[in-house]
């Protein structure tokens, strides 16, 4: 069993806490202040290909952007409220909120869906159907992830089982005008075999 098979069987918070371990604490809060404008430097680690996942985006959306932060709490924003991840455990903690919803959410946000269909889902099917990023950090991404298209597969075959409905077929860099999304038709048409609609 892969390590992302493994934490597609964990519960949110075994998933948190397993990449805790993995790559360790994030020394400061995310914003550096409870403005909620300016993020704190020397946090990222995007040379590793690693993002920060915000612990708390089981109860609330959008939480690295100013906007979005203010409607909450800056304790959500806290060091100990904030995990590195790769882009494919990135999707893992997302399909597990969408798993297992908080109960204390904000009843006008739809917790963890958007991330998977509007940015992390289109980003990895760019990845597995060849885009070449000119930046290094985006190499990086790319180069963590492309080992693990199978495993990629089971996170898409987790969605399916779960009922999740949103558009999955989709590209990320296409909005751009730097990838065409009929570069993905291969990958689509294996995802579709999987179950993914439209």
């Amino acid at each position: 069993m892969s390590e992302v098979e493994k934490l597609l069987t964990m519960n949110y918070e075994n998933v948190c806490n397993f990449l805790k371990n993995k790559y360790g604490c994030i020394s400061k809060n995310y914003f550096s202040d409870a403005t909620m404008s300016k993020k704190s430097q020397g946090i990222t680690r995007g040379k590793e290909g690693l993002y920060i996942h915000h612990i708390d985006e089981d109860k609330a959306i959008l939480l690295s952007t100013p906007k979005w932060a203010q409607k909450s709490p800056f304790a959500y924003q806290y060091a100990d409220r904030l995990v590195y991840c790769n882009l494919l455990e990135h999707l893992v903690l997302h399909i597990k909120i969408f798993e297992y919803p908080h109960s204390n959410k904000h009843n006008f946000m739809e917790v963890g869906v958007g991330g998977i269909y509007a940015f992390i889902v289109p980003e990895l099917n760019d990845i597995y159907s060849g885009i070449q990023y000119k930046q290094p950090w985006k190499q990086k991404v790319t180069e963590v992830v492309l080992p693990l298209k199978e495993d990629y597969f089971k996170c898409i075959k987790k969605l399916v089982e779960l009922g999740f409905s949103y558009p999955l077929l989709t590209s990320f860099n296409h909005q751009f005008g730097t990838w065409n999304n009929r570069n993905n038709n291969r990958l689509y048409e294996e995802m579709k075999k999987m179950g993914v609609k439209q």
